[in-house]
């Protein structure tokens, strides 16, 4: 994803990813390459996987080692980028196909520490129901709406969803995850949540859009997209393998 978006002229922080049979062949080696191509403190996490799982801050180099190990017990591929130490985060929302597709209102999450952790999203008392039920995730956590950032910061952040979601192909509705490095001042794309929590409905209510017309939304461009995907083809007739061991012009018998 991060390739894909640099491409396409989206700020993203410098990641490097890391394969576990690496770490297992010479980890001196792995641990120097990244200190040597990454400025501590760094973010280790798995490379697909969400909700904070995996995830811890190196700020030294035995941090590192542990990080990096860590991470390796939820996948065999990570990812190691430059942590920002004065960080706010912003999540916005894009609804649509890439023909047509919109931003949302900006959201400011408020975490309880460095990372917004898995027990912060949806174990901790934030997110319970008020009869005392399970977990309402993201949709119960402490948050600015709208988030605490100027009109061009806000216009800026809802270009680059619009542009994530156009350059990932995306359909229906996704979140994206922003970080802001309040020492520069510059934004980057941290995640896309291709089907965030709750549907992300509560960003949408902000901007006007009751959460039954978006369901109708939802389902409109469902069904536009198999209507396209009927038009394609996605098989080839061919009898390739007849004559196969005849005698057929390049293949002996």
């Amino acid at each position: 994803m991060k390739t894909v978006l640099k491409d396409n002229d989206i700020p993203v922080l410098k990641a490097l990813r890391i394969n576990d049979f690496e770490y297992i062949e010479d980890n001196e080696k792995v641990i120097n390459k990244i200190l040597d191509k990454c400025e501590l403190p760094v973010i280790v996490k798995p490379i697909n996987l969400g909700s904070s799982v995996g995830i811890k801050v190196a700020k030294n180099e035995k941090d590192l080692k542990e990080a990096v190990e860590y991470a390796f017990n939820f996948a065999k591929q990570i990812l190691v980028e430059k942590a920002i130490t004065n960080l706010k985060e912003i999540n916005c929302s894009v609804l649509g196909s890439i023909k047509d597709c919109k931003a949302s209102e900006c959201e400011e999450p408020l975490g309880a520490g460095e990372i917004l952790s898995y027990e912060d999203k949806y174990i901790s008392g934030k997110g319970k129901t008020k009869s005392g039920g399970g977990s309402k995730g993201m949709t119960s956590l402490d948050r600015k709406l709208p988030a605490d950032i100027d009109n061009e910061t806000r216009e800026k952040i809802q270009k680059y969803a619009v542009e994530t979601f156009k350059a990932l192909n995306c359909n229906g509705v996704v979140r994206i995850d922003f970080m802001i490095d309040m020492d520069t001042e510059e934004i980057y794309v941290n995640e896309i949540n291709t089907i965030p929590g709750s549907l992300s409905f509560y960003l949408w209510e902000s901007a006007g859009l009751k959460y039954k017309d978006m369901l109708t939304k939802l389902i409109d461009l469902a069904l536009e997209k198999q209507r396209e995907e009927e038009n394609l083809s996605f098989s080839y007739d061919t009898n390739i393998l007849e004559g196969y061991g005849e005698g057929s012009k390049g293949i002996k018998n």
